[in-house]
């Protein structure tokens, strides 16, 4: 930009509001250059830009946008004093103009500290933009957004875009909106959504994802897996061939190893590409340290993915981790997941007894139990259940009705018969309503009619049968 305007000019207020005015009387052919010479003025220039931006015709708007765009990518730093305006202009600007306004957002973000409230005020905006007919370059920005906003509910969208997006994938702006989602799907969604994408109907996968989304919305579990469905049968090709091609196959071990496991032949061909590219990444080695780093984020992206790997690699590790006090629950209770992704009960079970935490040790439990075979399995999460403090109860609620089958009510009501105290008894019975109501179906009914007339009488009384509907397709 070039500008032959007095610097002076720059912190009048009234000149540069009638600078801008006057855009509106400046020929196409000129308009860009007249906006740059206001932007290379610096002092209050972006400031009155931005504030006067809603008022200008859309035309001008739109070209006002995109120059403050160029010039915030290249000067994201000037954005810091400006960032509530630039919020506002965003909202009451041309929606038209959003697209622009709205990565500048996402680069002034970058480079200045920002207080989480402020971030969560950006979530509506964000989420907002995943809806809209934006491009696929700058929606890669909303994406980012949306992750720094922790904006889970942006999921399903994310995914439908990621779907659409793959249909074009030679697009050099579409094949990079694919590598940014799936780094915001492995941030936001955890493990389970990104081996979903591999195979939708991975039972660990949706098992996984139900336990780890527990304390989310469950119309967000429903409607993740409705957004999943829309892929079409080479959607899988695609995504592995996606991280082959980048440079970051780090996090996304847990997407190659289910596609090596694909019913689709050419599947397991992609996958196996992409493994034996990424082997030298994915040492537990290099992981290993990246356990040690200073950021959140990557410490807990090498946690998640020490779980691709056998026990015999990892375990010890993962198990350090997880009883590692100085690290966060979050990083700790993702080492559980871990272990559990690869079916290492010996050292959940260790945990239960050395976890230095109620919270992670009911976890512990319940994700051995989950490994045990069945009866063996519910047997220990409903004693666990019974004698855990009524800080973690529902933590071990939430186990036990993950193990427990229509067909474990005999066990429940003979539990209840053989509870050591009222409390104990009492917490059954409120289970029991839990279990009746999340368990409803033919099966449960199956189980109900070959009681006992007196049980059929208490347990009608405890938790009246409900209407009877088809079983949930999640499970």
């Amino acid at each position: 930009m070039t500008t032959n305007i007095k610097p002076k000019k720059s912190h009048n207020v009234r000149a540069l509001r009638q600078m801008v005015e006057k855009l509106e009387r400046t020929p196409a052919k000129r308009l860009e250059s007249a906006v740059c010479d206001i932007i290379d003025m610096g002092g209050f220039s972006l400031a009155v830009l931005l504030e006067k931006l809603p008022a200008l015709t859309v035309p001008v708007q739109v070209v006002v946008a995109r120059k403050i765009e160029d010039f915030l990518y290249f000067h994201p730093e000037k954005g810091a004093k400006i960032f509530g305006r630039l919020q506002s202009a965003m909202r009451d600007a041309d929606i038209s103009c959003r697209p622009f306004l709205l990565a500048a957002i996402a680069d002034v973000s970058d480079s200045i500290d920002i207080d989480h409230l402020t971030i969560g005020r950006l979530a509506p905006d964000a989420l907002d933009a995943l809806d809209s007919n934006m491009d696929f370059a700058r929606m890669s920005r909303a994406v980012e957004l949306v992750v720094k906003t922790s904006g889970v509910s942006g999921i399903p969208l994310i995914i439908r875009l990621m779907i659409k997006s793959s249909e074009k994938l030679n697009e050099y702006a579409n094949y990079h909106f694919v590598e940014t989602a799936l780094m915001a799907l492995k941030r936001l969604g955890g493990e389970p959504v990104i081996r979903l994408l591999i195979n939708l109907h991975s039972a660990e996968a949706i098992r996984q994802l139900r336990m780890e989304w527990r304390a989310m919305d469950q119309q967000l579990l429903q409607d993740t897996m409705v957004a999943l469905q829309r892929a079409d049968a080479d959607f899988a090709q695609v995504m592995l061939k996606v991280i082959d091609l980048s440079e970051f196959n780090l996090p996304f071990v847990a997407m190659i190893k289910e596609g090596v496991s694909h019913s689709d032949k050419w599947v397991r061909q992609a996958a196996a590409a992409s493994m034996q590219k990424a082997s030298a990444a994915l040492s537990p080695e290099s992981l290993a340290r990246m356990l040690n780093d200073e950021s959140s984020e990557v410490r807990l992206m090498a946690v998640t993915s020490l779980g691709g790997f056998s026990r015999e690699q990892t375990g010890g590790m993962l198990e350090e981790l997880a009883t590692r006090s100085s690290e966060s629950l979050e990083i700790r209770l993702n080492a559980l997941y871990a272990l559990f992704a690869q079916k290492n009960r010996a050292a959940l079970e260790n945990l239960t007894q050395t976890a230095d935490n109620h919270y992670l040790m009911v976890n512990a439990c319940g994700l051995a139990a989950m490994l045990m075979p069945k009866e063996d399995g519910a047997k220990s999460m409903l004693k666990t259940f019974v004698e855990v403090g009524s800080d973690v109860l529902a933590e071990a609620t939430h186990y036990l009705l993950e193990i427990l089958e229509p067909e474990d009510l005999e066990m429940l009501i003979k539990a209840h018969s053989s509870a050591k105290s009222e409390p104990q008894r009492e917490r059954i019975i409120d289970f029991m309503r839990l279990f009746v109501d999340g368990k409803a179906g033919p099966r449960l009914d199956q189980v109900r009619s070959h009681l006992s007339e007196a049980e059929q009488k208490a347990l009608e009384i405890l938790a009246p049968k409900a209407q009877t509907q088809p079983e949930p397709n999640l499970h």
